[in-house]
């Protein structure tokens, strides 16, 4: 038996929550009816003040799974939220492992399977266990990649470019946490999410545990879906340059684009270039015409 503590966050999101749980069970018992050794798979969730029932509306879902909620009051955002579910499930027992989940996020059928593999083939080449990610697509367009894990194609301008599938386990720089997981030997090691608010953490903690000396993986393929649902880099330059500077102050002070956030993970992970990233962070709140003329050709390459 595999001991799995299931890490999710939720507001206000209730049919995709009860979605995101239905796909994890379901995974659960695809991978039980093929697999030797069975899971046990206990869900963690912070309700961060959601108004929409999710709470209850879980329960009544699913009145025969373990699943533990924690209540927020509506600030603890993502990364916050995360960490709350996590250590809880963390106080509870020993792990095996702990499976991040984000709740807008639907797992594949064989989704276990894939994180199993890429255990495996961590094991094979690495001698150790891996931190691993799902590689997510779309709801809508099966085959368009919208997380999973990044590579950085040139380090000082922090170009990134996302991993699609390739049939094997692929090493990677940056995770994201829809699908994350975290083997209870890199727990011990890195513990939770440093102290984000909202986002930044997943890519820390595989920054972190690569320093650790473990490796970090995406799937061999899809094994999730979610829609990408941010701003693209146009969309950000047309909304941007229209806001008042009062209100480009508020909307970088926001946990969810937080300045604040972006800054500590560069200090954290790239520090000789944080002079530089805090330069561009202050000109695209105070000159955004000018900073999108400087950095706008690099975005749309």
């Amino acid at each position: 038996m595999k001991h799995i503590a299931t890490i999710i966050t939720c507001h206000n999101r209730k049919e995709k929550t009860i979605s995101s749980l239905r796909h994890l069970y379901a995974a659960k018992e695809r991978y039980d009816s093929t697999s030797e050794e069975k899971l046990n798979i206990v869900v963690y969730m912070t309700d961060d003040g959601c108004t929409d029932g999710t709470s209850e509306a879980v329960r009544n879902a699913f009145p025969d799974k373990e699943i533990h909620i924690q209540q927020g009051d509506g600030n603890l955002y993502w990364a916050g939220g995360m960490n709350c579910s996590w250590q809880v499930a963390a106080k509870d027992r020993e792990w095996d492992y702990y499976l991040l989940l984000n709740d807008d996020t639907d797992m594949t059928a064989d989704c276990f399977n894939q994180l199993f593999e890429a255990e495996e083939y961590a094991c094979t080449r690495h001698g150790k266990e891996a931190l691993v990610a799902g590689i997510i697509a779309s709801k809508e367009k099966r085959s368009e990649v919208t997380y999973g894990g990044e590579i950085f194609l040139t380090r000082f301008t922090a170009k990134l470019q996302r991993l699609t599938p390739s049939g094997k386990p692929q090493p990677c720089d940056l995770l994201n946490a829809n699908i994350m997981f975290v083997p209870n030997s890199i727990f011990r090691s890195i513990g939770v999410f440093y102290p984000y608010q909202h986002g930044c953490a997943d890519s820390d903690y595989s920054v972190m545990t690569r320093r650790a000396g473990f490796p970090v993986l995406v799937t061999s393929g899809i094994c999730g879906h979610c829609d990408f649902d941010h701003w693209t880099k146009a969309d950000d330059k047309e909304n941007i340059v229209k806001m008042t500077l009062q209100e480009r102050k508020a909307y970088f002070s926001h946990p969810l684009h937080s300045n604040k956030d972006y800054l500590t993970l560069i200090r954290r992970i790239t520090p000789w270039r944080y002079p530089f990233v805090w330069l561009f962070r202050n000109m695209v709140v105070y000159c955004p015409s000018l900073y999108y003329k400087i950095t706008f050709r690099r975005y749309k390459s």
